[in-house]
């Protein structure tokens, strides 16, 4: 019996992730709930595990489909990017797509997706930009990007083509005095979600703190890091060399955050491969039964 995985089988699996459902999914992908439902039966029969569980949250992955989830990313990206003249205008000129991230996935997970786009698509040219989430969506909006990944906390009255929750940690050098009172804090400077998230979770716990450092740049926050100046909060694939992820008794567990990708209306095929790419990478920053899609998707 044949070992190769069916890749409509592998497309229906991410959109009922991507959807949070298998309803929305079947719209999405234009067939029925039943077809649908019996795609995802013969995929699990393939590979032997159950691939999906209900939730609260609306289907979910369960370990085994978490495990599958970003290969599947991948190998869909791949197959659909082999379509011929993809890249090329009517006329031959190159296609350039815009790009907005916030800092943190700069640093987690473009490498990948900017390399996997690009030996594709050799035409096609990139353009990013770094910013906050509420400067993308101005951006965005009038026209002047093509696709963002940003923080949907913020109110920027657009609908996201996916969301993913993803954890913060406590991060700093093993060398720390978590002890010390009040504790030293690396902070991001306001406005910024992810730092009142942690300041809020301090002061629920009752624990002093002070601010040993403060920058609105990613990197500065990292070199404060190693050099000992205090403890952070950050997602996890971004912490910096010699920097762990810390756990203490003192520390409060902190809440799941949302990143979410946002595309232009009219933005082209190109646009919907980068929303593919970023998933599978972000998805991989993402806690086992923590995805959640969109009607958009």
């Amino acid at each position: 019996m044949t070992t190769d995985l069916d890749t409509g089988l592998l497309r229906a699996f991410v959109a009922v992730l991507r959807a949070g459902s298998i309803n929305r999914a079947a719209s999405v992908l234009a067939r029925t709930q039943p077809a649908l439902s019996q795609q995802i039966r013969k995929l699990e029969e393939h590979v032997g595990q159950a691939l999906l569980l209900r939730s609260p949250r609306g289907i979910v992955p369960t370990m085994a489909g978490a495990a599958l989830l970003p290969y599947a990313e991948r190998i869909l990206a791949l197959t659909d990017e082999l379509v011929p003249g993809c890249g090329v205008g009517d006329e031959g000129e190159a296609v350039c797509y815009r790009i907005g991230l916030i800092e943190d996935i700069v640093g987690a997970r473009l490498v990948t997706v900017l390399s996997d786009f690009v030996a594709a698509h050799p035409h096609w040219q990139l353009s990013v930009t770094v910013a906050p989430t509420t400067r993308l969506g101005e951006l965005l909006a009038a026209g002047e990007l093509d696709l963002i990944v940003a923080d949907p906390a913020w109110p920027l009255g657009l609908t996201p083509r996916w969301q993913v929750s993803c954890p913060l940690v406590w991060a700093g050098l093993a060398s720390l005095d978590l002890t010390a009172t009040p504790l030293p804090l690396v902070l991001f400077a306001a406005p910024c979600l992810w730092r009142d998230i942690s300041l809020a979770s301090l002061q629920q716990a009752g624990l002093a703190w002070r601010c040993g450092f403060e920058s609105s740049n990613l990197q500065a926050v990292q070199v404060a890091l190693q050099a000992g100046l205090g403890v952070s909060v950050l997602l996890p694939g971004t912490l910096p060399a010699g920097v762990q992820v810390l756990r203490h008794e003192r520390l409060p567990t902190l809440p799941l955050v949302q990143l979410a990708l946002y595309v232009r209306d009219g933005s082209g095929p190109g646009a919907e491969q980068l929303s593919r790419l970023f998933y599978r990478e972000i998805s991989g920053l993402s806690l086992p039964g923590t995805l959640a899609g969109d009607d958009a998707c």
